[in-house]
């Protein structure tokens, strides 16, 4: 089967993006999904197995919602990973308890210090003393 597509673009209220979501997830269920656009027309058969990949992006006053559904025509489903879509916002996660070993940490390093000392570089004096040659 050879590449053939439609794009649909435009601008609705609420109502109407609800109704060609509601159309969309309709003709998905019945296994055809036919976009069309004057007499052109693009007729999709979602195969078992679907990858989807769902994006959601706030961004100062705009917000996206990306949906991308693609299936190869015959191809073992897997199952999805622990994924939920509900209209609800989910209760923020307690603080997690430090153990009693990183409490004990001192605060300089607690507040940010590196964890780790490196000596630092000799100077050239340094290598003077110790005979080595500086280059000048």
């Amino acid at each position: 089967m050879g590449k053939h597509g439609i794009s649909l673009k435009g601008t609705v209220d609420f109502a109407g993006a609800s109704a060609l979501l509601a159309d969309l997830v309709k003709s998905f269920g019945e296994k055809t999904v036919c976009l069309q656009k004057g007499d052109e027309f693009c007729t999709l058969k979602p195969g078992e197995a679907i990858s989807f990949e769902i994006e959601a992006e706030l961004k100062k006053n705009r917000q996206k919602l990306v949906i991308e559904l693609s299936w190869l025509e015959e191809a073992p489903a897997q199952a999805a990973q622990d994924i939920k879509i509900t209209s609800v916002e989910p209760e923020p996660l307690p603080e997690p308890e430090l153990p009693a070993a990183v409490e004990a940490v001192p605060e300089a390093v607690a507040e940010g210090a590196p964890c780790l000392t490196v000596p630092e570089a000799a100077k050239k004096d340094d290598e003077a003393a110790s005979g080595k040659k500086s280059k000048k």
